[in-house]
C-alpha cells in the first residue's frame, strides 16, 4: 500500500489516503492531479522511498471545552405603549389613504 500523495520534502498534503500500487500506475499513467509532487512518479511498481512516508496527520485528544460564564440577558418584549402608538400610525395611514 502507497499514501497517496507521499510528497517530497518536508510539506505534507492535506488530504491524503492508502491505496495499492496497481491504483497508483493507474493514477500514473492518466496524469492524476496529485502526482506531479510524488515521490513514486516514475518508479517501478516495486519501487520504495529510502526513507518512509513521512506521518500524515498528527492525531491530538481532544481538548476540555473552554468555560465561559454565561449572563442571563433580558430581551425587549412589546408593551401596550407600542400597540397604542402602532394603531395610531396605521388610522393616519388610513386618513391619508381617504383624501387621496
Amino acid at each position: 500500500m502507497r499514501t497517496c500523495p507521499s510528497v517530497e520534502g518536508a510539506a505534507s498534503p492535506l488530504i491524503t489516503h492508502q491505496i495499492g500500487v496497481d491504483v497508483c500506475m493507474a493514477r500514473q499513467r492518466t496524469f492524476f492531479h496529485k502526482c506531479h509532487r510524488c515521490v513514486y512518479r516514475g518508479q517501478a511498481a516495486n519501487w520504495e522511498p529510502a526513507e518512509a512516508p513521512m506521518a500524515v496527520v498528527n492525531i491530538h485528544a481532544a481538548e476540555a471545552p473552554a468555560g465561559a460564564k454565561v449572563k442571563p440577558l433580558a430581551l425587549a418584549r412589546p408593551g401596550a405603549g407600542d400597540k397604542a402608538a402602532k394603531s395610531a400610525k396605521t388610522a393616519a395611514a388610513k386618513a391619508l389613504d381617504a383624501t387621496a
